[in-house]
């Protein structure tokens, strides 16, 4: 974020080796580090040497910085060091033709992040230590305050820099000159009065001479002076005005005009009052401005004349004398005094025709508007892409909103509006809100709802708020009609008591919800401009590292103007200019649905009992948020005029490569605009036991279940959507979403169920979708439907169908098991269906013009069965290709050691963006910046997939054979070990923020994940598949190291330590196994299974010790392992006192101290105390009294007393 302190430049000429830690805090705040950060590297005592060194994980695990700082501040100190190597001396770019004709060929200057910095030479001919000190000095360009014009919501910034002092080039642009007044501004009221006139006087009487518009600046300084530069605001205190307006009376006694006959009026018609400008200075305690004069030399005032003026001074008595009458003309930036008095009144004819000339045109020209207002605000709005859709979020920022606005917000409606910061108190009954809420559902929040005190996650603070659901409105200025504690408030007032509150919601929302790039903020300015709404821009210019993808709606010209005035303190006024549109609202209204590429319909249709269809209302739908609803008229909304046949073979490409189906695939092929779609004999079946289920009059059970199982990639899921897609016409349809309560999922399907039905009992049964959900989950959703069934006594036949489609590795023997209910999709292609697949294979070519089928793979290997030797051949090709030394390379890697291993993983596209050193806030498109990145082997290789909830798009392998195959040919240089050490060893992808807690479940699967078969597994396991890899393809050691690794990178997770324990343990390496178990109790103190390990390792341990002794018992020995056994028989009851959750049922621990007791009565049975005919006997008197035998009496007495 820019601001003030950071336009001053840094002054420091020592090298950066010599300099402190005060001296590096403040180059850090002026490169725009944030201030907590600078604190902590000073409490770090970093100095210029240690600057030049940090790293990466330092800043990252010391300090706690996050990566868009860690970039900036490496990308500025690289600058820094550059700009300390010796390099020649360069003309200054101040001075010369080139910097003067580019700053006023346009009247002023447009450039956003544009740094002048002298280099070489002033034109003042400062002393060589002002040289050297401006030399290094950074100051951020200003514009000028519209000509001629009041300006009265006009800024400028202290310390910006305005384009040096001008000649004349065009009459109408003004030139300018410049006057500091620092020492001037302390004189006495006469003094200043004088010194004053003696400047505009002079400087007017060579703009009327040169017929040239012109204007003169007090408070801006003139040339290089100690700390400033040429052009540098300082501002001026003004201590009374009226001394800058009474200044101006010294024109009638000082103005003279040729030939003298002519009215001496014209000065006081060219000359304009004073203008005073406000200097916005963060550090302000004083108030200071610019006072301007404009000089407007019309050409029906001064035709034919010459002016000339007697300046002002003061004597010494005090008296105020003027200068013999000179006349004046600009001589490149210099007013100076006319040499040839003659051959100047002789030009005068000319330059009166100029001037006539120039204002006769001026009319002509329109300079206010943009050309193509539609084409700026459709780029704004879309990232740059032809149309809108639902891939970006938009976070919306308004003030207050008049009723006739609410008739034009249909634009807003059909957005895919994450979270709105409403400003207007009145806006629930009056204002957006009101309008906004009768056609789509919203959450009413405040700013403290956003504050996360307890420090949830963000995955809790999602689901608690109900984000990604439903609107999130914010009021931000409290509401009207509500509780005292939600007032609304003064601007003072709101920036002492909430603003905290915004820059919290506003870093929680960029930092930790959405991504960057997925979303936009769009600021609309419906009324005045106050300073809260600037700030909230401030804040999302600071979260965002710039100003890409903000985008600015005004509805008038004065709401922009002043909106630019103040959010120039964060933003250059070049920059706001280009992210800004004034439209009024009903053309943007108008322009922005044009390029929307689906409507929000108000309503949408569901089939109804009597043969009809009923409406269901938009709000009323996001009341059902647990289920995606396929209407009667899915997809009709959708603007087919703004979608072109790339985009349509794009997603249809998209889907053949490994893509999951979307509704409007099937749309645009019922539409004939794509293919149509390949109906597996799994459809038909499926469809025929609907069919059944359906129409079946004496089925007796509400709740019906059908089963597809299919292997990954082979189709199952388009198999299940195909079939809700035939049926939304005849029965309602929805797809239950994951992670959803099953009660809150129970409680939409009855109400969909019943919407605008009259008679429960003859209602269309709901079919509902479940993908790869747990059986358990299944089960308890079965049996609460049944039970409001039961509840609510319906009589119909079948209310409810769960059409469950689930992942197998052997889908045919699950079908055998109830061919009834169960379909199965596998690889293997019927021979129907093979001429199909062959026709469509030899279509796709054609339609989607692919000269490498491999873009179409997933569909390729369907045709082709899968065969092994088709998928082997296609990788050893791929790979033959690559660089295997690439990041994309060891990218490659890890997706498919993930994809192999552990079902559904994928990696987001911000981890493999921050993997690949990808800056993603400085790239205009996100996703593009990623893809640009990969080679073709690897676009082949992957296929991108877009979280429904969060937009987090992530990759994975195409297919999970293709992953395996990846993952063997790789290991053939590479071993399992060393990839999977990478991974976990990779401090960016570890603490990358977003998609951080999906990445780290993946891992731990991947690590410490065992397989059942009653979790759908083909084998069990003792451990995670990649462990028991490696353990019997390379060695034990490298598990056990690569183990610890896991550890350590996961924050030192107990059920990783508890992981280890086991594989230490199993391999009989007892005292390490026992460290690591203490390790994970130490952990997981009250956790049963980790105290069950830790009996588990003594036991193996005890049974070990047994089994494997050779020689003659000492006590010492027979001690120690009595020992082991106790310690085993204490941890199991440990773990049986555990309280256990109730899905929990371990009995392991009972049945472990039951095999250590009755192993340790046989052990102490051989012992030769009691190893004679009388030797039980005295066991069980040793075991049950106090009863010693003499033998064990020294030795033992530690532990006769256990």
């Amino acid at each position: 974020m820019e601001n003030s302190s950071s336009k001053i430049g840094f002054q420091n000429q020592m090298p950066l080796d010599k300099w402190t830690e005060e001296e590096v805090s403040t180059w850090l705040k002026l490169v725009g580090i944030k201030e907590c950060y600078i604190d902590k590297l000073k409490d770090e005592e970093v100095t210029g040497p240690a600057l030049i060194s940090l790293r990466e994980d330092f800043l990252r695990k010391k300090i706690g910085m996050k990566s868009g700082q860690i970039e900036l501040l490496f990308s500025k100190r690289e600058q820094l060091l550059k700009s300390q190597q010796p390099k020649e001396k360069s003309k200054s770019v101040l001075d010369g033709k080139d910097v003067h004709e580019e700053s006023t060929a346009a009247q002023s200057l447009v450039c956003d992040s544009q740094i002048l910095t002298n280099t070489g030479e002033q034109h003042n001919n400062p002393t060589p230590s002002c040289e050297a000190t401006a030399s290094t000095e950074t100051l951020t360009l200003s514009e000028y305050r519209k000509f001629d014009d009041d300006g009265k919501d006009f800024r400028y910034i202290k310390h910006h820099l305005l384009p040096p002092e001008t000649g004349i080039e065009n009459l109408l642009v003004p030139c300018h000159e410049y006057k500091s007044l620092e020492l001037a501004q302390k004189l006495d009221s006469k003094k200043l009065q004088v010194k004053v006139a003696r400047e505009v006087l002079r400087f007017a009487c060579a703009c009327m001479n040169m017929r040239s518009n012109g204007t003169i600046h007090f408070g801006v300084m003139d040339k290089v002076k100690g700390t400033h530069k040429h052009g540098e605001i300082i501002g001026v205190e003004v201590q009374n005005r009226e001394d800058f307006v009474d200044a101006l009376d010294y024109i009638e006694r000082c103005f003279k005009v040729l030939p003298e006959k002519c009215a001496t009026n014209d000065p006081r018609k060219c000359i304009r009052n004073p203008r005073f400008v406000d200097v916005i200075d963060k550090d302000m305690n004083v108030k200071t401005f610019v006072v301007e004069y404009d000089v407007v030399p019309k050409a029906n005032i001064v035709k034919d004349k010459l002016y000339t003026v007697g300046i002002p001074f003061h004597e010494k008595d005090q008296k105020v004398k003027s200068e013999a009458q000179t006349p004046y003309c600009r001589v490149g930036a210099n007013t100076v005094p006319i040499d040839d008095l003659f051959s100047s009144i002789k030009d005068l004819s000319e330059t009166d025709q100029q001037r006539e000339e120039a204002e006769s045109t001026k009319h002509h020209t329109t300079v206010e508007f943009r050309e193509d207002q539609k084409r700026t605000l459709s780029k704004l709005l879309t990232g740059g892409k032809k149309h809108m859709d639902n891939s970006l979020f938009y976070i919306i920022v308004t003030n207050k909103f008049h009723p006739p606005h609410g008739e034009n917000i249909t634009f807003l409606v059909n957005m895919n509006t994450f979270c709105v910061f409403d400003f207007d108190p009145d806006s629930l009954e009056t204002g957006l809100c009101a309008a906004f809420r009768k056609q789509k559902a919203l959450t009413p929040h405040f700013l403290d709802d956003y504050l996360n005190e307890d420090q949830s996650n963000s995955l809790d603070i999602s689901k608690k708020l109900g984000l990604f659901e439903k609107t999130s409105w914010i009021f931000c200025n409290g509401r009207n009609n509500f509780h005292q504690k939600e007032e609304p408030c003064d601007e003072k007032t709101w920036i002492k008591t909430k603003k905290k509150k915004l820059k919290k919601a506003v870093s929680f929302i960029c930092n930790e919800l959405l991504p960057r790039k997925s979303f936009i903020v769009l600021f609309l300015l419906m009324s005045d401009v106050e300073q809260p709404l600037v700030q909230t821009f401030s804040e999302f210019y600071e979260e965002m590292n710039g100003h890409e993808s903000i985008v600015v709606l005004s509805e008038s010209k004065e709401n922009y103007k002043k909106w630019s005035n103040l959010a120039q303190v964060s933003c250059h006024r070049s920059t706001l200019y280009n992210i800004s549109v004034t439209m009024p609202l009903s053309h943007v209204d108008a322009t922005v649905q044009s390029i929307q590429l689906s409507k929000s319909p108000t309503t949408r249709t569901l089939p109804v009992s009597s043969g009809g269809v009923c409406h269901l209302k938009s709000a009323d739908e996001a009341m059902l948020h647990s289920l995606e609803i396929i209407s009667v008229d899915q997809c009709e909304n959708t603007n087919l005029d703004v979608m072109d046949k790339d985009e349509i073979k794009q997603k249809e490409k998209y889907f053949y490569h490994g893509g999951k189906i979307d509704w409007m695939n099937f749309w645009l092929a019922d539409k004939h605009k794509c293919g149509d779609i390949i109906k597996r004999d799994a459809y038909d079946e499926t469809n025929a036991i609907l069919e059944r289920t359906v129409n079946c009059s004496n089925t007796i059970r509400p709740i019906e279940s059908i089963n597809i199982y299919h292997h990954p990639g082979s189709g199952g899921s388009t198999v299940a959507r195909q079939v809700l897609w035939t049926w939304k016409n005849k029965v309602r349809c929805a797809v239950v979403k994951h992670c959803k309560e099953i009660t809150t999922v129970c409680e939409h399907a009855v109400k969909l169920r019943e919407h605008e039905e009259r008679d429960q009992n003859h209602c269309l049964p709901v079919l509902l979708l479940l993908e790869d959900q747990k059986s358990e989950y299944i089960d308890h959703l079965r049996r609460e439907l049944r039970h409001v069934v039961t509840s609510k006594n319906i009589t119909s036949a079948v209310c409810f169908i769960l059409l469950i489609c689930n992942r197998s590795n052997d889908p045919e023997r699950i079908c055998a098991m109830s061919p009834a209910k169960t379909v199965a999709v596998t690889h293997k292609l019927s021979e129907d269906e093979k001429p199909m697949f062959s026709r469509k294979h030899e279509e796709l070519k054609m339609t989607l013009a692919l000269k490498d089928t491999n873009y179409i793979l997933t569909f390729v290997l369907l045709s082709e069965g899968f065969e092994r030797k088709y998928i082997v051949d296609f990788v050893r090709n791929t790979l033959a290709k690559i660089d295997r030394s690439s990041q994309v390379t060891r990218l490659i890697r890890f997706v498919a050691l993930l994809n192999c291993y552990v079902e559904n993983s994928h990696i987001s596209v911000s981890h493999c963006e921050a993997s690949l050193g990808i800056v993603t806030y400085v790239d205009k498109l996100h996703y593009h910046a990623f893809v640009d990145r990969l080679s073709d082997e690897a676009k082949l290789l992957f296929i991108d997939l877009r979280e429904d909830t969060t937009h987090i798009s992530s990759i994975r392998i195409i297919h999970k054979l293709v992953a395996e195959e990846l993952l063997n040919q790789m290991s053939k240089e590479l071993p399992q070990s060393e990839i999977a050490k990478d991974l976990i060893t990779d401090k960016v992808l570890i603490n990358h923020r977003f998609g951080r807690d999906e990445f780290l479940k993946f891992l731990r699967a991947l690590y410490i994940r065992r397989n059942k078969k009653s979790r759908g597994d083909l084998k069990d396991t003792a451990f995670s598949p990649l462990i028991e890899h490696i353990t019997k393809t390379e060695e034990l050691q490298k598990a056990v190291v690569l183990m610890t690794d896991v550890y350590h990178s996961l924050g030192k997770d107990g059920n990783v330590a508890q992981q280890l324990a086991r594989l230490l343990y199993t391999n009989h390496r007892f005292e390490d196994a026992l460290k690591w178990a203490e390790t994970a109790k130490s952990c997981l103190p009250y956790d049963t299974f980790v105290l069950d390990t830790l009996g588990q390792v003594y036991k193996q341990w005890f049974f070990h010790s047994f089994d494997n002794l050779k020689e003659e018992l000492s006590p010492e020995r027979g001690i120690e392992i009595i020992n082991i056994a106790l310690k085993a028989i204490s941890a199991f009851r440990d773990s049986e006192k555990t309280p256990k959750k109730e899905t929990v049922s371990l009995n392991s621990s009972y049945y472990g101290e039951v095999d250590v007791s009755c192993r340790l009565l046989k052990f102490l049975s051989e012992v030769d105390v009691f190893a004679y005919k009388t030797g039980k006997s005295q066991l069980i008197d040793y075991l049950l009294t106090d009863y010693v035998p003499e033998t064990l009496k020294n030795p033992g007495r530690s532990f006769t007393r256990n």
